[in-house]
């Protein structure tokens, strides 16, 4: 019995508390005591939110890719490439950046899905949204690779280091707008 749970049973016994009161008393001290032993305080500590990785940059069209199923569709032909790197992604997440980043389920590019216009799919319409909502970060506490930009025709995020925009499904080259994102690239590759 804990020192508490001691002094509780003592007090009602030295101030003649009623049997009920006893009970009611003892009664919330063993609750309050069950629920400390059995949920751990790690549960009530914010947990980071969750990551996918096998996230991919294309080599032949600078489009990030889901590198997981197909390789989907390539703006620059046939299926994507991918690069050395493993990018994870959060998605369901309240925190810092831009949500509603989306998985397209017919070229496997990430693309923005919170405009009325989906984009140019290299699929052919415009892209299809499906799976998680992912939210990149763009701030300086980011950690990982800058230079990840928004495309303004076709709407997926792109790599945009040393002038190589890559090939767009809109025609010519990716065109950079908006937020200089940086995408996690910690995981290995195995």
């Amino acid at each position: 019995m804990s020192k508490s749970q001691n002094s509780l049973i003592e007090s009602c016994f030295h101030n003649e508390v009623s049997r009920r009161d006893f009970f009611d008393r003892l009664l919330k001290a063993g609750i309050t005591g069950a629920i400390a032993a059995v949920v751990p305080t790690a549960v009530f500590a914010a947990s980071p939110p969750p990551t996918q990785n096998n996230w991919r940059n294309c080599r032949k069209c600078s489009t990030l890719f889901f590198n997981g199923y197909r390789k989907g569709r390539c703006p620059a032909g046939g299926a994507h490439s991918g690069d050395n790197r493993n990018y994870k992604i959060t998605y369901n997440s309240s925190g810092p950046g831009q949500r509603d980043w989306r998985f397209c389920n017919k070229c496997d590019a990430m693309f923005f899905d919170g405009y009325a216009n989906k984009g140019v799919c290299p699929a052919g319409g415009t892209h299809f949204a499906q799976g998680y909502n992912f939210t990149l970060r763009f701030d300086a506490q980011a950690i990982g690779e800058p230079d990840w930009r928004f495309c303004n025709k076709c709407e997926v995020i792109f790599f945009n280091r040393d002038s190589n925009v890559g090939v767009c499904a809109a025609g010519e080259g990716h065109v950079a707008q908006g937020y200089h994102f940086v995408l996690d690239d910690t995981v290995r590759i195995d």
